[in-house]
Parts: structure tokens; sequence; C-alpha cells
């Protein structure tokens, strides 16, 4: 969700039924070098909250102390640490899920940035490092006695990236596992997935990440079928005026440049399954301006009427 889930998209996940939002990740060695890129990934609105600061590394130290400048900084609601992204570029520099390597280092981790703050930390880690090679409720367990707050789990290895399904039933023994709050990831396409992974593995709460793309209604949709009640649809003219507000928001956040490039995909996110769709897309992504952006969209709107 890197690139992906800035001020704008979160603010309108709120306003669409999520209980609680995380930023992108953020780099701790890039915040204590000073890079102004690092600190902007730092922003919080008022309409955001409660949100966490979501931060990646290696070094007890260093973690510990972007911990405390992001505290100081954000004021977030929570820091949470990820050990769970595989990609390479952050598994290469040992964060991320390259943490799951070596529960010693892990734990001296989260016992520092613990000792450190006053914000609440949580853990985000995934399942192991090889597939069948689960280490999930080993790294459960040292995250909860060197005092995180509550653990997230996606139950992939790294080696899986985002392919197959991921293994539910690794949530459940994570479950058995600790006592502090357990949330669960991975899969979780639509509302009735919501229901049936609390249902089968026991965790408190779901994250939804990829599912939300061009999608922020999943989360009160989620919210309403795990409440016992209908999930409502979205038709595609609500789609498309959700298109048109996401890039109005943006481009008064960040700016018509930056809308140019960055809403291009979450345009072409919002007009799947829609008629015409197809041959949008494709002139989404040749656009040059905001004015182009905006007239495809009100165009689909205008063929799909009311």
């Amino acid at each position: 969700m890197a690139g992906v889930t800035d001020p704008v998209f979160r603010s309108l996940c709120k306003r669409h039924g999520a209980e609680v939002v995380v930023s992108e990740m953020v780099s701790a060695d890039g915040l204590r070098a000073g890079s102004r890129a690092t600190a902007r990934l730092l922003q919080l609105s008022p309409d955001e909250r409660p949100a966490g600061i979501q931060l990646f590394g290696s070094d007890p130290a260093k973690l510990a102390d972007a911990a405390v400048r992001v505290e100081e900084l954000a004021q977030p609601d929570f820091i949470d640490l990820n050990a769970g992204c595989p990609v390479r570029k952050v598994v290469r520099r040992n964060g991320g899920a390259a943490l799951l390597r070596n529960p010693a280092i892990f734990g001296r981790i989260v016992e520092a940035m613990v000792r450190a703050l006053h914000t609440p930390l949580t853990v985000k880690i995934r399942s192991g490092w090889k597939t069948g090679e689960w280490v999930d409720t080993e790294f459960a367990r040292v995250a909860e006695q060197s005092g995180a707050a509550a653990l997230t789990i996606h139950p992939r290895s790294a080696v899986m990236l985002y392919s197959g399904h991921s293994f539910w039933e690794r949530i459940a023994e994570v479950r058995k596992a600790i006592r502090i709050p357990l949330v669960g990831n991975g899969d979780i396409v639509q509302p009735d997935d919501a229901v049936a992974m609390t249902r089968t593995t026991g965790c408190d709460s779901v994250m939804i990440g990829r599912a939300s793309l061009g999608n922020p209604w999943i989360f009160a949709q989620c919210r309403a079928v795990l409440d016992g009640k209908s999930a409502q649809p979205v038709f595609p003219a609500e789609r498309l005026q959700t298109a048109l507000e996401h890039l109005r928001l943006h481009i008064e956040h960040f700016g018509e440049r930056r809308a140019v490039g960055e809403m291009k995909r979450h345009l072409a996110w919002y007009t799947k399954g829609i008629p015409g769709g197809n041959p949008a897309r494709s002139r989404i992504f040749r656009a040059k301006s905001v004015e182009e952006l905006r007239e495809i969209v009100t165009g689909l709107l205008e063929a799909v009427g009311p």
C-alpha cells in the first residue's frame, strides 16, 4: 500500500466506514537522516483519527529513536512496527518480513520501541519467511512478551508475496498463542469474508488493504455484515462521483502536477467493472492534465446515468 494510503485516501476510507487507518510505511533510517519526503509521510489530519504511523527498519536503537520522533511530530494514536512487508527493497535492508529470520533481534526492537514510547506500539507480521516454515506463533509471543499492545498477522510467507490464498488457519493458531488483541489480514475481498475470518480464526478485528483500492465502501459494508445487517450496494454513479471527489481532494492537498501522476491508478481502480471502463482506463493512463482526467470520468458518469 506504499504510495497509495496517503492522507486523502485514508480520509476517504474513514468517511466510508474504516474505524482505524494506518500510514504508508515510513523508513526509520530516512526519518533519522532528515529526509523531507519521509517526514511528509507523517501527516495525519484530524478526520483520520484514530490513526497510526507504521515504521520499518532493522536496528533497535534507530527504530526507537525514529519512533520517538514520530511521537513528537505526528502524535499518532499508535505506532506500528512493520515486520511483514515482503518487498525486495525493504527486505534487502533487513526490514519488513526479513525480521522474521531472527527472533532475538525482533524482540530487542519491540522492547526498545516500547521502552522509548508513551504511545502504544503495535506490530504487523507475516506467518514466516518460507511457506510451511511458520514462525508466527513464536514471533507473536515474543511481541507480546516484549510489550506490544496488539498484533496484526498476514498469514502468507514472505516468498509468496501476494500470490495464492492466505492461510487463515495460521491466524487461529496465533489467537491461541497470545492474549493481546489480534487483527487478521489477507484476502478479505468482500464483506462476507470479514465474517468468515472472525468466525473461523477468533481474531478481534480485520485489516483490509488491497480490496479498498477504488472501493472505500468495503469498510462500511464489512461493518454492516459483522453487525448482522445487509451490506449496501454501490452503484456506478456513486463510484464515479467518489472518484471525482477523490481527484478534487488530491489536487487540493498535493497540487495538480502530483495529481496527474498519482491519481491515474486510483481512477483506474474506481472504473473497474463500470460500462465503458476499459477504453476509459486507456485514456486515463495517456492523460496529460487533471482536466483530461476529470473529463474522462465525467464522461463515464454521464454515460451511466444517475
